[in-house]
């Protein structure tokens, strides 16, 4: 080590010169506080013996220098003193001194606090370049999420989440949010949403948002149907995210009248839907998983299709909600936050959010919170695209006819999702996929069920009869031997319309539409029936009810 030795005594610096020269040190000299500051600057030693009592200026004043000039660099000061006094003592070390060693000094005691020092130094000097390597870190990481943000904003301006059919709250719990909320017009005048919920929080969580984003307003242009929509998000993530990722989402669609919602629900807390007054009117059930864990074979994609009326509001919201905590660490809870949607406040949105934030009080944040308020009513906002609007000067009428005998009826694949994405193939006819997979899953169904299987609804009125229903219906058609359903689709153009009719021929005893029972809100059964009326212009019963026929209006 380099040692700097200050004493106005020649003979004490010779000493202390001989002894730490014996032990291998380089020594500096000076001879009183001021040439001590001078050869501090100039030899920059790592260690300073500095005697108390000199000319000129003494060793506190020399100290006070020198500590001034090194700044936040450490450099250890050991005190000479013949001084004994506490308050002397004290001075030493309330100046700046790290240490003080008693005059006459002992040559074991001194090597030892030497030592003592040089690796309190040494420490000292790490702990500096990681602080310093922690400060570039930290800027550069500063510097990175400053990019990463604009990349966000950028990727993600193009949604409207102002829309008047619409109010939102999002709250990341940090910079990046793990939480994605976008709207977007339909090219038919409507209005889609999504909100997904990546696994996690942060920048890793917000990651996701960026192919997501994309995919869904490319959709959003394009006028896609929210199962198709769905099931590209999916495609998307499965291939993108690592295993242990993966996105819960929210797809609505509300289209231009403001009377039809359209779900995809996968992983999520429930819809909830309101009357006009904020009471609630059903929890429609998130039913399906969460977006980038199946495989294209395996996804889900059936939606739900809602009536509702003017002034209706629909609810999504994310996990964060509930699942606050406060100081004491209790949960928020689903029935707390349902109270807010009895009726008793017209602003339920508002209500639970000045709730949320009463409840938690000034403890951060668990989870990102993101709310939104979809009301039902006539789109407000101007159209963007007409990539799937049905232009009819351009459009030929076709005919589509799919037969299925025992052997394919008895396939656990769905012949309507294949129909469908046939039918959707054809211009136009995109952005109404959900409506007709409804429409054909139900008749379908009824064709198979109630014509060719010979089953009653009547089982479905109990819990036990439910599962019976199904039970029969699993060994009936592990057993048919004959049967056969014949789907026919047909398009035309008339005026400024297209017409999509639907035919099914069963080859069973035939279904009594004149006496069939219509399902009351107790009932879990019959109620498909009634939204294919709503969903077409007309149905038809003919052939002793082994023929049914609906026809679907495609607005221009």
């Amino acid at each position: 080590m380099r040692i700097l030795v200050v004493d106005d005594t020649e003979a004490n610096r010779k000493l202390l010169a001989w002894m730490l020269e014996d032990d291998g040190h380089e020594v500096v000299e000076a001879i009183n506080g001021k040439e001590a500051v001078e050869l501090f600057k100039t030899s920059k030693p790592d260690l300073v013996l500095m005697d108390v009592m000199m000319p000129v200026m003494d060793g506190f004043e020399a100290t006070k220098a020198i500590k001034e000039y090194l700044g936040g660099t450490h450099v250890p000061i050991i005190f000479l003193t013949a001084l004994s006094d506490d308050a002397s003592l004290t001075k030493c070390l309330s100046i700046g001194g790290d240490d003080f060693l008693s005059k006459p000094i002992n040559e074991q005691v001194l090597q030892a606090k030497i030592k003592a020092h040089s690796r309190i130094k040494d420490l000292n000097e790490q702990l500096n370049r990681q602080n310093k390597e922690l400060t570039r870190l930290h800027q550069f990481t500063l510097r990175e999420h400053e990019i990463a943000q604009n990349v966000f904003e950028s990727a993600l301006a193009a949604s409207i989440l102002d829309s008047k059919n619409t109010r939102h709250y999002i709250s990341p719990a940090a910079t990046f949010n793990g939480d994605l909320l976008l709207v977007s017009i339909s090219p038919s005048g409507g209005l889609y949403a999504l909100m997904a919920d990546f696994t996690g929080h942060g920048l890793p969580a917000a990651i996701g948002a960026l192919p997501v984003s994309q995919a869904f307003l490319d959709a959003a242009q394009q006028g896609a149907s929210v199962s198709s929509i769905a099931r590209e998000l999916n495609r998307t993530l499965e291939k993108f995210l690592p295993d242990d990722m993966f996105a819960a989402a929210a797809i609505a669609e509300l289209n231009a009248e403001g009377t039809r919602l359209t779900l995809w629900l996968g992983g999520m807390p429930d819809a909830l839907h309101t009357d006009s007054q904020g009471k609630l009117k059903q929890q429609i059930p998130s039913n399906h998983m969460p977006l980038g864990i199946l495989e294209d074979d395996e996804f889900e994609r059936e939606a739900n299709i809602v009536e509702v009326s003017h002034g209706d509001r629909l609810y999504l919201y994310t996990d964060g909600i509930p699942e606050s905590l406060n100081a004491t660490g209790e949960m928020y809870g689903e029935a707390r936050m349902l109270s807010h949607f009895d009726g008793s406040s017209s602003d339920p949105l508002t209500s639970l959010i000045e709730s949320v934030n009463q409840f938690t009080g000034n403890k951060d944040q668990n989870d990102d919170i993101t709310l939104l308020e979809l009301s039902c009513k006539p789109v407000e906002t101007s159209v963007i695209g007409d990539a799937s609007v049905l232009n009819l000067e351009l459009a030929l009428p076709w005919t589509l006819r799919m037969q299925l005998g025992a052997e394919e009826l008895k396939k656990p694949t769905s012949p309507v999702a294949q129909l469908v994405d046939m039918i959707g193939s054809a211009p136009g006819i995109e952005s109404h996929k959900d409506y007709l997979h409804t429409i054909l899953a139900e008749l379908y169904s009824n064709a198979l069920e109630h014509g060719i299987l010979g089953l009653s609804s009547e089982l479905k009125k109990t819990e036990d009869g439910y599962l019976e229903y199904y039970q029969q219906r699993e060994e009936k058609l592990r057993q048919l031997e004959n049967g056969m359903l014949d789907i026919t689709v047909t398009f035309r153009v008339e005026g400024r319309k297209g017409f999509l009719s639907l035919q099914l021929d069963d080859s069973g005893c035939g279904f009594d539409a004149k006496h069939r029972n219509h399902s009351s809100d107790e009932d879990s059964f019959g109620r498909g029936i009634d939204l294919i009326e709503t969903l077409c212009d007309k149905v038809s019963y003919s052939e002793g009810g082994t023929r049914v026929e609906a026809e679907y209006t495609i607005q221009t």
